[in-house]
């Protein structure tokens, strides 16, 4: 039997017929009338060739394949209400589902434990796990569900993600409390004569920076490339170094060791952080509230 040839709409009124053993209970529960339940039944019989319900004196009782199908139509009409039709609602409070988030070192450092913070005050039988990945790789990463956000500035992932602008980065310079420029106006001569500690990642703020001096006629000479902004706190105590960081990160570091934040003598593009997700769970309550609640913790920023 092709399944395209039937009727699905009359698995209902099977699934109270088999319960009621009664036309009359049937069609009361269905809102039908009494014939066009007995209808459906005749249709039922023909489809599946087999009387299903017969008239007895105690009544209408299924026959013996009509007790076989009683289980799995109440199934598999439980799952179509259940898996299909009701709205997926996600609550926070009762969920023990696991989010995997994409944040960048920075991130890592100034967004993560916020979040943590706000996810646990709201969901706290919630899992976060957060992951670090080369910008090529988020997108795929979105789509297929290894991640659910992307938080970050990241200006290369396809504009075919959808996004939302959480708040400004900008930019400043960070030295060590016994630095000599420390507490001084910081100057663009001084800027590139100062060792400094250099960290280029996908924002492109570094290639900014020698382009700022470039227009002066300078560069930086002493420049010591770093894979991430974390390892700069022990160089900066421990030397003479200078570096450009973002400022949330600047005061984060400050709060943690003694250093001094400097204003750049030359203007830089901020970057924007944004969250990133995929079009495929943009409907998706549980990353609906994710991203809600991400975006309340970070208005504040």
């Amino acid at each position: 039997m092709d399944i395209r040839n039937v009727d699905l709409n009359l698995l209902p009124v099977l699934d109270a017929l088999l319960r009621h053993r009664s036309v009359t209970l049937a069609a009361r529960e269905l809102d039908m009338s009494q014939s066009a339940v007995s209808t459906a039944l005749g249709r039922l019989r023909e489809t599946l060739g087999d009387q299903l319900l017969v008239r007895t004196g105690r009544g209408m009782l299924p026959t013996p394949r009509a007790s076989r199908l009683a289980e799995p139509v109440a199934s598999i009409l439980d799952q179509v209400r259940d898996r299909l039709l009701s709205a997926s609602g996600f609550v926070p409070a009762e969920s023990e589902r696991v989010f995997s988030l994409c944040l960048s070192d920075v991130g890592s450092y100034v967004l993560w434990p916020r979040i943590v913070s706000a996810v646990a005050q709201e969901a706290p039988r919630v899992s976060l796990r957060m992951r670090t990945l080369m910008q090529p790789m988020i997108a795929p990463a979105l789509e297929h569900a290894e991640i659910d956000l992307a938080l970050g500035a990241y200006p290369e992932l396809p504009v075919t993600l959808y996004q939302r602008r959480l708040f400004e980065r900008k930019y400043v310079a960070l030295v060590r409390t016994g630095h000599r420029l420390a507490g001084k106006r910081l100057t663009i001569q001084a800027f590139a004569r100062t060792p400094q500690a250099v960290v280029r990642l996908a924002s492109g703020i570094q290639d900014s920076v020698d382009a700022a001096l470039a227009v002066q006629g300078l560069k930086r000479d002493q420049v010591l490339e770093m894979p991430s902004y974390l390892m700069l706190p022990p160089l900066l105590e421990a030397g003479d170094h200078l570096t450009v960081i973002p400022g949330q990160l600047a005061e984060a570091f400050s709060r943690h060791g003694h250093f001094v934040s400097l204003k750049l003598p030359f203007d830089l593009p901020a970057s924007v952080i944004r969250m990133h997700w995929h079009r495929r769970f943009h409907e998706d309550a549980g990353n609906v509230w994710l991203r809600g609640l991400i975006t309340r913790v970070f208005d504040r920023v």
